[in-house]
């Protein structure tokens, strides 16, 4: 008879515990106000339409070369129109209206531009001509922030979270203090089922707004969100133990299977290097079926092969176990996974931060020869 058990874990619904924050600060007047710049985005354009836009482009570009400025503009004027999202066409568009004493419809193409790429290679050349022509931007939220955080909102609604995450991630880059922004792109990242990046995002929002109405909501969140939380032990303890004798870190620290890894693995090195040893008996007369008689031995001498490596081992296994007892006595975690070749794999990500991954890897190894076969294990970070 086979029992199956299945353990279930809640799976965050969507990010709709939380409600997305909608209010906007009021919009800036002018053609590069949110409005605007949504208008001539609110259209996706077809293949085709793309298409004779492009050529439209290459056309203006060769107008422009000829000097047929007025002739360039219409042309791009028109394929603008059949491609609002193309970048390139609202670069050039813009400079020729620029050129041409039409700088209000100029700051709408710059400001089209900066939204659509906001690293593009002429960022630095349309910031400048856009601080030119309308001043300093004083406005709290900058005109292209708000667009993105519009168009996150929409993304939400539609639940495209991965499109919402990458919205709000845009309102931020033109205004990283936004704490509003901050919120909804944990909301989002929820959704999308990046939980951890999501609760990083509202603790910003609640550090950016300290005073905020939702903020024992948010905190309640948070705490549902986070990991449980573990028995608290001293590191500098378990790192001590750990270093006296092997896997009593772990021990220490509430994980005897761990502390027992550590110290079989510390053990067999050290068992290693002090039982397996090699004989070679030197005989006054030849050998008689492989054996030297007796009273004819001169010298016996006796040698450890596997002293060294095998110490060498178990000093490796004992500190790093140490430290991976120091480690998870702060932060409560560590991986122990059994490999498919039958070895055993510690995971070590918290040794050197989040974005760092490796394992101390323990896999057994035979080496067959003519005089029979060595086991041994192989140790790997």
């Amino acid at each position: 008879m086979t029992v199956v058990t299945v353990v279930c874990f809640p799976v965050p619904t969507e990010g709709q515990e939380l409600p997305l924050k909608v209010e906007l600060p009021p919009s800036a007047p002018g053609p590069c106000g949110a409005e605007a710049l949504l208008s001539a985005l609110e259209r996706t354009p077809t293949a085709e339409e793309e298409r004779e836009a492009e050529a439209l482009l290459s056309e203006a570009n060769q107008a422009a070369i000829l000097g047929e400025d007025e002739r360039a503009r219409n042309l791009l004027r028109e394929a603008a129109e059949l491609d609002p999202t193309s970048s390139e066409i609202a670069y050039r568009l813009g400079r020729l209206l620029e050129a041409g004493g039409s700088e209000d419809s100029a700051l709408l193409e710059y400001c089209r531009y900066l939204l659509l790429d906001p690293e593009g290679s002429d960022v630095d050349d349309v910031e400048a001509r856009v601080e030119a022509i309308a001043g300093p931007d004083e406005d709290e939220v900058p005109a292209i922030a708000r667009v993105a955080f519009q168009q996150g909102l929409t993304a939400f609604d539609e639940q495209r979270f991965e499109a919402a995450v990458l919205h709000f991630s845009r309102a931020l880059v033109e205004l990283p203090g936004w704490a509003d922004a901050y919120y909804n792109r944990g909301v989002a990242q929820i959704g999308d089922g990046r939980v951890g990046a999501g609760v990083a995002d509202l603790e910003r929002y609640l550090e950016l707004d300290p005073e905020a109405a939702d903020r024992a909501r948010v905190e309640a969140r948070i705490l549902e969100l986070a990991p449980t939380p573990v028995a608290q032990y001293s590191p500098g303890t378990a790192l001590v133990t750990g270093l006296l004798f092997p896997g009593m870190g772990h021990f220490y620290s509430g994980r005897p299977g761990m502390g027992m890894l550590v110290l079989a693995g510390a053990g067999a090195g050290i068992g290693a290097a002090l039982l397996y040893s090699e004989v070679e008996v030197r005989c006054r007369v030849p050998p008689v079926d492989g054996e030297c008689p007796a009273g004819q031995v001169d010298e016996r001498i006796e040698t450890r092969p596997l002293l060294v490596p095998g110490l060498a081992t178990a000093g490796v296994i004992t500190v790093v176990g140490a430290i991976h007892a120091f480690r998870g006595a702060r932060s409560g975690q560590g991986a122990l996974a059994l490999r498919p070749d039958g070895g055993i794999e510690l995971a070590l990500d918290r040794l050197s931060g989040p974005n760092w991954r490796s394992a101390l890897e323990f896999v057994p190894r035979g080496i067959a020869g003519d005089s029979g076969v060595r086991a041994g294990l192989r140790v790997r970070f």
